[in-house]
């Protein structure tokens, strides 16, 4: 049974070793961003590449027993991947924080709680304070994940979705 578990480990271990190597790959597709100034949006391409990664990230908790730092993981790539898309930057974009920036710093937040040992549940003072950080940033952008989504977005969500399988 020991082994069941540490085969269990291992396996998350590899998914979170990917998440991370993802999220250093968002992190430098993104470069640098501004809290106060607009910041340009993605070209196509790696919009796509940066959206297709953050949607990716989520996955790997799925084998992780619930603790703090799972729940973090769910919470942060959740917001990402509500917020990463065009119509909310483009519609926050001139607020404070840029909706960009906080989308970076989210991924610098997941970035860091992957690098944990994953013996460890529950959060040191500096992680703590780092998540407390992020959820203060967001909380002064609307929250991307209340949106409710007309038909005609709907729709084409679905075509689009039948159009890539």
């Amino acid at each position: 049974m020991s082994s069941d578990k540490s085969a269990t480990k291992d396996s998350i271990k590899e998914l979170y070793n990917e998440s991370k190597h993802r999220i250093r790959l968002v992190l430098s597709m993104f470069g640098r961003y501004e809290p106060e100034k607009p910041n340009p949006i993605p070209d196509d391409k790696t919009f796509a590449t940066i959206s297709n990664l953050i949607n990716s990230i989520m996955s790997a908790t799925q084998f992780e027993s619930e603790n703090q730092y799972r729940n973090a993981i769910v919470e942060i790539s959740n917001w990402l991947n509500c917020a990463f898309n065009k119509d909310y930057l483009t519609q926050n974009a001139s607020l404070y924080p840029n909706p960009l920036y906080a989308v970076r710093k989210g991924a610098e937040v997941l970035h860091s709680l992957l690098h944990r040992d994953l013996r460890r549940k529950q959060f040191s003072s500096e992680e703590d304070q780092m998540y407390r950080n992020f959820l203060t940033l967001i909380s002064k952008l609307p929250d991307p994940r209340n949106k409710k989504l007309n038909q005609d977005n709907v729709d084409d969500m679905i075509d689009n979705l039948l159009k890539t399988s």
